[in-house]
């Protein structure tokens, strides 16, 4: 089992779609939905959660749920960092997952509710690391990479325990 969730996983990254961060947040992303049940996709999604979050302190809420979507809050440590005069700053979000099944495709949309440094909310955004421009601002260069690398884990991860569904 082991050899085939790796094999998917090599598989899966090297042709998985990439989130790419923006000053609105992330894109949607369409995955290809399994040839199950909507039940047994959401069973699945649940699995999934509990995995990936085992050992997240903050926990994970499933909310908003009907039989073809639900919603997910949880939190990632280290989740991106920046450097300012020769410090490094990482920091914990609290993020969405909005999931939509549909009849050919899973529609995956992630996006940062929250931003702490440590256990302390900040009044960080995602808009704020851009200009009005919509360029990263000098002060946030390593936030883009570092946020997207988190966020493409969660996705790929996502992606292959929906793949194992099949």
């Amino acid at each position: 089992m082991k050899l085939i969730a790796a094999f998917l996983l090599l598989t899966l990254s090297l042709s998985a779609q990439n989130l790419e961060l923006t000053p609105n947040g992330f894109a949607p992303v369409e995955i290809p939905r399994p040839d199950k049940r909507f039940d047994q996709i959401q069973d699945q999604i649940k699995y999934w959660l509990g995995d990936y979050n085992r050992n997240n302190e903050y926990g994970y809420d499933v909310y908003d749920v009907t039989e073809s979507s639900l919603k997910i809050d949880a939190s990632k440590d280290n989740a991106f960092y920046y450097q300012n005069k020769g410090e490094t700053f990482q920091h914990r979000i609290k993020y969405t997952l909005a999931v939509e099944i549909k009849d050919q495709v899973i529609v995956y949309k992630f996006s940062v509710k929250e931003i702490y440094a440590k256990k302390v909310l900040t009044n960080l955004t995602v808009a704020k690391f851009f200009t009005s421009e919509g360029k990263l601002k000098s002060d946030y260069l390593e936030v883009k990479p570092s946020l997207e690398r988190t966020a493409n884990d969660i996705l790929n991860s996502f992606e292959v325990y929906m793949a194992l569904l099949k």
